[in-house]
Order: structure tokens, then C-alpha cells, then sequence
């Protein structure tokens, strides 16, 4: 869970972007849906309402709850439906990357914590045969 935290933070300011043209990209797709199926009908009566549908299509949920009725509309909303999902795509391979570099960073440094841990233990044990090698003069300065 604490890995997880670390690749969010990191990927803070990518997020943030993605989620911002994400919110402009629902806005100017609703509007343009608005204005090629106002006359159709089909529930896209308002700016919002489109972009409720914009919102949903781009993160390919798809409720069904509202369809483009004409020609026009349904390849828009094919066209969305495409660039959305490479949109979605394409800054996960960013945030995959982060991941991968964290995951490393923190198996090398549970390799290191292991490796301290058992020569603290070898050092109290007193088996540490170089540490009782320099310790035999009478010289160990407590290392």
C-alpha cells in the first residue's frame, strides 16, 4: 500500500494534467455533441447533458442512458470513444515506468535493511571472524 502511495505522489503533477485535459476534452466533446444532435431528439437537450455523455463514453463506461440518433453523431462518438482509450493509454506507460523504478528502489532498500540487520546480529554474536581477528591484539575500538 505504501508503494502504491509513493508512485501517486510521484505521479502527482502527470495525474493532475491527465485529469485536467481529460475535463477540457469532456467539455469541448459535449458541446460539439450538443450542437450535432440538438435537433435529433435524442436527449442531448443541454451542454451539460452532452457532456455527462462526453464523460461517460471517454472513460468507457457507457451507461447507455443517452445514444446519438443520427449518422453524425454515432462515427463523433466512435471517434471519442477511440481517442479516449489511446488517451487513457498512453500516460500509463509513464506511471507503469514510475511504478517499476519505485518497486526497485524499495526491494533494493529492503535488501539493504536485510543485509545490516544480519551483520548487527553476526557483530552482538561476536561470530564475525574479521572483527574478532582485529579484536584479538587487544585493539578492537568497538566498530
Amino acid at each position: 500500500m505504501m508503494l502504491m502511495l509513493l508512485v501517486l505522489r510521484n505521479c502527482f503533477s502527470e495525474l493532475g494534467i491527465l485529469f485536467c485535459t481529460w475535463l477540457m476534452g469532456a467539455l469541448v466533446f459535449g458541446t460539439i455533441m450538443h450542437y450535432i444532435e440538438v435537433d435529433a431528439n435524442s436527449g442531448f437537450d443541454s451542454v451539460l447533458y452532452a457532456c455527462w455523455w462526453a464523460a461517460v463514453t471517454m472513460t468507457t463506461v457507457g451507461y447507455g442512458d443517452m445514444t446519438p440518433k443520427t449518422n453524425i453523431g454515432k462515427a463523433f462518438g466512435s471517434m471519442i470513444l477511440f481517442i479516449s482509450m489511446i488517451y487513457i493509454a498512453l500516460p500509463m506507460t509513464l506511471i507503469v515506468s514510475k511504478f517499476n523504478t519505485a518497486l526497485e528502489d524499495w526491494k533494493q532498500q529492503e535488501r539493504t535493511q536485510t543485509y545490516y540487520k544480519k551483520r548487527a546480529n553476526e557483530l552482538k554474536k561476536g561470530t564475525d571472524e574479521e572483527t574478532a581477528d582485529q579484536c584479538d591484539d587487544g585493539s578492537c575500538r568497538g566498530n
